[in-house]
């Protein structure tokens, strides 16, 4: 037994018997040999069988009925370890670039496969796992901004992160993660007018003076106000 034949032994099952869904308990019970071989073999860095090396390597159709209870369910307990995020990423931290710039088809992959590693732990429940992630994807988003992919969300840092963190909860299956964040924010954004940034040292182009210029206190404003 190897790994390409444990896939194609859950090819050929699932083409069979066609269900609606499975999981990794489906598989533990109808194809032993396989099971047995992934869980010995096909392991993440912190011990416990790497679904998402095998899903993702499935027939695309079967990939689509993959569903794993990794939602974050309400009661679960959160916490911090950062020992826990260190080691998902023992084996690609000199591929953090990746976050702010991929040279090659390979570079999307690595990046979505670190995507892929936090998502799991911050799951589980871990939030150092979920900030950092976040913090990545910050500079993966600000990215595609510039690259006028995303153009529409220049100046939603809010709104971005939120949509962050929602991929993160609702992330279940081996597809792409990288490509799921991208679409859910291509989608989100539709409507969107992007917001200019400015500084307080920029020159108003009428008025000739520094933006800061024109601050004053409001007191009904209750604070600091920027007038024209």
């Amino acid at each position: 037994m190897n790994f390409d034949q444990a896939l194609k032994n859950i090819n050929r099952s699932l083409s069979k018997k066609q269900p609606i869904t499975f999981d990794d308990v489906w598989i533990k019970h109808r194809l032993k040999v396989s099971y047995k071989f992934i869980k010995e073999n096909i392991i993440t860095e912190l011990g416990g069988i790497d679904w998402d090396a095998v899903v993702c390597r499935l027939d695309y159709k079967h990939q689509k009925l993959w569903y794993k209870g990794v939602k974050i369910k309400q009661g679960i307990e959160l916490y911090n370890n950062n020992a826990e995020v260190e080691i998902a990423l023992s084996r690609y931290r000199e591929k953090l670039y990746t976050f702010l710039v991929q040279i090659n088809k390979e570079d999307k992959i690595i990046c979505n496969l670190i995507c892929i590693k936090l998502v799991r732990v911050a799951q589980k429940g871990n939030l150092l796992a979920k900030q950092r992630l976040i913090s990545l994807l910050t500079g993966l988003t600000n990215q595609w901004i510039d690259n006028q992919k995303l153009k529409n969300w220049r100046g939603y840092n809010d709104k971005i992160e939120q949509n962050i963190e929602r991929c993160i909860r609702r992330y279940r299956y081996s597809g792409s993660f990288y490509v799921y964040l991208f679409r859910t924010l291509e989608y989100a954004g539709r409507g969107l007018r992007p917001l200019e940034s400015f500084s307080l040292d920029d020159f108003n182009p009428v008025t000739e003076k520094r933006r800061s210029d024109n601050l004053v206190y409001d007191d009904d404003y209750g604070g600091a106000k920027l007038i024209n």
